[in-house]
């Protein structure tokens, strides 16, 4: 088969290599769309390395192609699946105490991982999700991107009639946007980027706030009666962000630190302020497998609309451009396609 293999830092390059086999526990998946997620971007341009070669792609989706003996399910050739592809070794401590996301051996040479951007994968049965005819495989490959932003809200706690600050209006920002409304809360968004609050305001933002031109705060603050919202999630590593999350939010509130940064910033906050205001302060890694399956749910049930943020989709000949579009501020998520 056909795979796009990545062998260094800024090189990846499309190559024959073998077919996959398939134990009795495992399912064969003939892959149809891959997303070109943060973490491919990161690998490619060498901010984070797990070892090469390797064939990257994590957000994928396909159709069955075999089975193995051992699979007792009604999976069969011909299902359409979007697949988990961060494989949990289901013995470590984090994984028999339900936090798999935080799995020890997830990236460890010799256990399978990735694989998206090849023709053709192997899976355990338990890491394939059904999903029906109504939705696409374009939009199937949001499960994984989607199942994390339902893991981050679910640390937060946010319910029912909440009020929701999500601060960068990315693709990230744009999946909680959509999944917080699920939930019930009432969601503004904060970006810099007037062409990213309107699509935000598209998709179902309260109010979307540009902090170039005033105080984050004092604009939330005008809707929730003086109070700040109930809690904020940060899905854009630029530094003013977590400071207008803490500006924003009332006594009690809670944050999510859903980014990652290439540095290592100071906390904006003195102890103090977390103390006396009963701050909750945490951050989030990934999803578990509960999360995922919510995802393709809420995906096959129209929930959740990706379709206004796929950008642009590229053949597998194509894959270094669409890499480097993936990297640009100007696209939300550009998908790989295995089809002709």
């Amino acid at each position: 088969m056909k795979a796009a293999v990545l062998l260094g830092k800024e090189k990846i390059e499309v190559k024959e290599v073998d077919n996959p086999a398939i134990r009795d526990d495992e399912v064969l998946v003939k892959l149809k769309k891959c997303g070109i997620c943060t973490l491919e971007q990161r690998l490619f341009t060498g901010e984070m390395q797990i070892y090469y070669p390797i064939i990257p792609g994590h957000e994928a989706s396909g159709e069955v192609a075999a089975v193995g003996d051992a699979v007792h399910s009604a999976i069969a050739p011909g299902t359409r699946v979007a697949i988990d592809l961060i494989t949990r070794c289901g013995e470590c401590h984090y994984c028999r105490t339900g936090k798999s996301n935080m799995c020890m051996n997830r990236f460890r040479k010799g256990i399978k991982i990735l694989g998206g951007f090849g023709e053709y994968i192997s899976v355990k049965a338990s890491h394939v999700y059904p999903f029906p005819e109504s939705l696409t495989f374009e939009e199937a490959t949001f499960a994984e991107p989607v199942a994390c932003c339902i893991h981050s809200l679910k640390s937060i706690q946010l319910t029912l009639g909440e009020d929701l600050l999500i601060l960068g209006a990315g693709p990230m920002g744009l999946m909680h946007l959509q999944a917080a409304r699920t939930m019930g809360a009432r969601v503004f968004v904060s970006d810099p980027d007037e062409g990213r609050l309107q699509k935000a305001l598209e998709l179902g933002a309260a109010a979307a706030v540009n902090p170039l031109q005033g105080a984050v705060q004092d604009v939330i603050r005008l809707y929730t009666e003086g109070r700040g919202v109930d809690a904020a999630v940060v899905t854009t590593p630029a530094p003013s962000a977590l400071k207008n999350a803490i500006d924003s939010v009332a006594k009690t509130g809670r944050i999510n630190v859903y980014t990652s940064y290439n540095d290592k910033p100071v906390f904006p906050i003195d102890v103090n302020t977390i103390h006396r205001s009963e701050y909750l302060i945490t951050g989030t890694e990934g999803r578990t497998e509960y999360d995922f399956y919510q995802a393709v749910r809420l995906l096959s049930f129209g929930y959740i609309d990706v379709k206004p943020i796929i950008s642009k989709t590229v053949g597998m000949v194509e894959i270094e451009e669409g890499i480097r579009a993936a990297l640009s501020s100007k696209t939300y998520r550009v998908l790989l396609s295995h089809e002709d």
